[in-house]
């Protein structure tokens, strides 16, 4: 597979979503979170990731194909965006941080002058005068509406009065659920580095090991080990402890105690959503037909993924496995869900009863049969794989048997 780079993803991104705009006669698609402004302009915005503030920014991408993505922002974070940014333009809102101009750098480009009204209102006003600009001052927008506080939708429905506004999220997701190759690398590269983790992070683990050692060796193992990238997530337990955690268990761990990582790392804001289990020791009978449950389904989703299927297919196909399996009682909302942007890790669409979506060559999905049991812990299989011509490739190289340390 020939890799494209960045530039060429954001196009294939820019030529699918105005074929989706056309069949849906959208005028253009307003991102407004982190993940979708990201995905549709290539650009991170510092203060929706780092600093998690909401309608900061937006991507505006337009059906007409002679113009370019429009990327709204105020100008102390403006300063950051690339120049040379692939099919894109910047315009700038003022902020409350006063940017000065003393060289004249900026020429006619710079304003100086401070917001005079609420940031999100400089913002959509903004946004309007770039439609109009545009020639778009009728027909349909679509717009993260469900996404945003009600402040930000009321400013942005006052901001373009003339325009009937359409909720973007099904678009955005289906565009996001198929992945380009350079996407595609960087899943892959997360996922290898993920495992690198665990790996490291196992030689070291033993009965007395605490899940907060454990987790401080796991992102020790990514900065030492796989070009110090970060963790997105590493949901690590050990015992009993089944429920997420950000301030891990110090209590050591004992012979017999499941260790389970569910962890996920960041390379170029793509994350990977993998899971395996070890335990301290020999596992108890209990655990062992658990696992051989799971484990079982979880070979039949692999063996099953190919295009064509519904997704809701594979989860009708694997859940009556499980049970037959030694697990009667297994009850899942799904099954798994496509990987990448999302900071949440999970990303539809979903291996649910309902899902009708497809799988489609270039996926990226995340296959998992977990279990949570009161007294005996928590159970992962987790697989990332690509959906091919003809089946699914799994890019995750770690043995799924239970492992004992």
């Amino acid at each position: 597979m020939v890799l494209l780079n960045k530039a060429e993803h954001l196009r294939d991104v820019t030529e699918r979503a105005r074929a989706i705009m056309e069949k849906e006669k959208v005028e253009a698609i307003v991102a407004s979170g982190c993940e979708n402004f990201y995905y549709l302009s290539g650009h991170p915005s510092t203060f929706m990731y780092t600093l998690r503030m909401s309608e900061v920014a937006l991507a505006v991408m337009f059906r007409d194909p002679s113009r370019r993505t429009v990327i709204i922002m105020n100008e102390f974070e403006a300063a950051g965006v690339p120049e040379d940014l692939p099919g894109c333009e910047l315009r700038t809102y003022p902020t409350w941080v006063d940017v000065d101009d003393p060289l004249g750098l900026r020429g006619n480009r710079y304003e100086g002058r401070r917001p005079v009204n609420h940031q999100v209102q400089e913002m959509f006003g903004l946004l309007g005068e770039v439609l109009n600009e545009y020639g778009i001052s009728s027909g349909t927008v679509a717009a993260e509406l469900n996404a945003m506080r009600y402040p930000a939708v009321e400013a942005l429905r006052e901001a373009v009065p003339g325009l009937q506004l359409t909720e973007a999220g099904p678009v955005l997701t289906e565009l996001r659920a198929l992945k380009t190759p350079w996407e595609i690398a960087q899943l892959r590269k997360s996922c290898e580095y993920a495992e690198i983790g665990i790996t490291e992070t196992i030689k070291n683990i033993r009965a007395g090991s605490s899940a907060a050692e454990i987790a401080d060796t796991f992102r020790l193992a990514l900065l030492t080990h796989a070009d110090g990238s970060n963790s997105r997530f590493h949901m690590i337990s050990v015992g009993s402890h089944f429920a997420p955690a950000h301030i891990f268990d110090t209590r050591p761990g004992q012979p017999g105690d499941l260790v389970k990582f569910d962890v996920g790392v960041d390379v170029a804001g793509y994350g990977s959503d993998i899971a395996r289990t070890f335990v301290l020791g020999t596992p108890s009978d209990t655990v062992k037909r658990i696992y051989s449950a799971l484990r079982t389904g979880h070979d039949r989703l692999l063996e099953l993924i190919e295009p064509g299927m519904p997704m809701k297919h594979a989860f009708d196909e694997v859940m009556p496995v499980i049970r037959r399996s030694g697990l009667p009682n297994y009850n899942r909302g799904h099954l798994g869900h496509s990987a990448g942007l999302s900071l949440a890790a999970e990303e539809a669409p979903f291996l649910s009863p309902s899902e009708e979506t497809i799988f489609r060559p270039g996926m990226v999905i995340c296959l998992e049969t977990p279990y949570y049991g009161y007294g005996i812990g928590s159970i992962m299989i987790e697989d990332m794989v690509l959906v091919t011509e003809n089946g699914c490739e799994r890019l995750n190289k770690l043995s799924r048997e239970l492992i004992s340390l």
